[in-house]
């Protein structure tokens, strides 16, 4: 018998029911030759020649990565330049070098795997001041080589709202800045962020070595669907326009006024926050507009690729002892103290398994029908394609044109210690 059985006994689970949402799934099938032709078509490729370049990998949890990052290599190459992997990643890793490293090995970028050597360092160089006087600081080793490429997918960010949120900008001023660049981005908090990241943005574009971002976008499905080059004069207009469609593509939980929503796991790979706040609307940052529609939140995991960093989990009512067990806080809140926010790394409500976890966001979830518990639970949320929802929002999602599920009902299935088995 489990400590709060006599608590939790009352509480029963609903039905689930599998079901696919569906979204624009238009896409780039042929990864390896889009990327191939842009970089080839750089107008400015052929400067590398006989040159060192150092190519900016970031942490998050990007579509094809591995192709992507190989193939940018295998071109910059075969224009005759020496290349190298740095760690875009600012304080991420507990603002360790070799936690950056550790990082990139756990999303698939090796050494070995891609070819080339990867420097990680926090040392970084100031390269400039903005006009008010804020130190613009690049990563050392890429401030070395004669040019520096970076890949940066385009999305909206998690805690703050500005012309350039995640992306190309942000992948220079915080991934390439290291823990310092990140530091003085965030000196003002999250309501100046987005200014911040303009004006410290621009002198990157004028006084860095970039030579050019791969430009990436992802579909509501996580597939890769827009891939382009933008030259570093060119990045400050376009990325604006770009971060509208980008928007477009966000997909979101289909149901309002839920009990519940279960997570399956967190992780940095996944986004900065461990769970995109515009998904589940709740945010790291006291100035974001939230829109709630769920009662409780219930997180089971957090990924092995983001190496103990637990950020997001404090966005959680109550979470399970497994993944509070793989929280580091010395990879935790060294990210927590840069971006000067406190609610992501907070310590949720910790249950031994994920039966009672389940039961006690069910329990303390105020004013429900527990004959018709609104329930979803997801993977995470990159994937919400798929869900399983109560039987309750079975009956609802008839009507929904965009869902479809085969009907079949399950019970809930844990193994003897309380965790789902699947």
């Amino acid at each position: 018998m489990g400590a709060y059985d006599s608590i939790l006994d009352s509480v029963k689970l609903p039905r689930m029911y599998r079901v696919k949402r569906l979204f624009d799934s238009s896409h780039i099938a042929d990864i390896q030759g889009a990327v191939a032709s842009q970089v080839k078509n750089f107008p400015g490729i052929s400067g590398v020649e006989g040159k060192r370049v150092a190519l900016a990998v970031g942490s998050r949890g990007i579509s094809n990565l591995q192709l992507i990052v190989k193939t940018v290599i295998q071109v910059l190459s075969d224009c005759g330049a020496e290349v190298f992997i740095v760690p875009a990643m600012g304080s991420h890793g507990g603002a360790v070098a070799e936690n950056q490293k550790r990082i990139l090995e756990h999303l698939g970028i090796t050494e070995e795997a891609m070819g080339v050597p990867i420097l990680a360092s926090m040392e970084t160089d100031c390269i400039g001041y903005t006009e008010d006087g804020v130190p613009v600081y690049f990563d050392r080793n890429a401030n070395q080589a004669d040019y520096t490429v970076s890949i940066a997918r385009i999305k909206p960010h998690c805690s703050f709202r500005g012309k350039y949120e995640s992306g190309m900008v942000k992948m220079s001023v915080i991934g390439l800045g290291k823990q310092k660049g990140a530091d003085y981005c965030h000196m003002r908090g999250m309501a100046n962020m987005g200014a911040n990241l303009e004006k410290i943005g621009k002198v990157h574009m004028e006084k860095s070595n970039l030579l050019f971002c791969l430009g990436l976008m992802e579909n509501a499905y996580d597939d890769t669907c827009m891939i382009r080059v933008f030259g570093r004069e060119e990045i400050m207009d376009k990325e604006p326009e770009l971060l509208a469609l980008a928007k477009s593509y966000l997909p979101e939980i289909p149901f309002s006024d839920l009990d519940l929503l279960v997570v399956n796991e967190i992780g940095k790979n996944i986004t900065g926050t461990g769970m995109d706040c515009n998904i589940i609307q709740r945010f790291t940052s006291e100035h974001m507009e939230a829109k709630p529609f769920l009662k409780r939140l219930v997180v089971l995991d957090l990924t092995e690729e983001s190496d103990g960093n637990a950020s997001g989990l404090g966005l959680a009512d109550i979470a399970s002892r497994r993944a509070f067990d793989k929280m580091s806080f010395l990879k935790t809140y060294p990210n927590n103290l840069t971006a000067r926010t406190t609610a992501g790394c907070k310590v949720p409500m910790i249950m031994d398994s994920d039966y009672d976890a389940i039961r006690a966001g069910i329990k303390t979830a105020p004013d429900v029908d527990y004959d018709r518990l609104r329930i979803v639970r997801i993977k995470n949320t990159l994937c919400l394609s798929e869900m399983e929802i109560s039987e309750a929002l079975w009956e609802e999602a008839a009507g929904k044109k965009e869902i479809q599920g085969d009907g079949r009902g399950f019970e809930w299935e844990f193994d003897k210690l309380g965790n789902l088995i699947r």
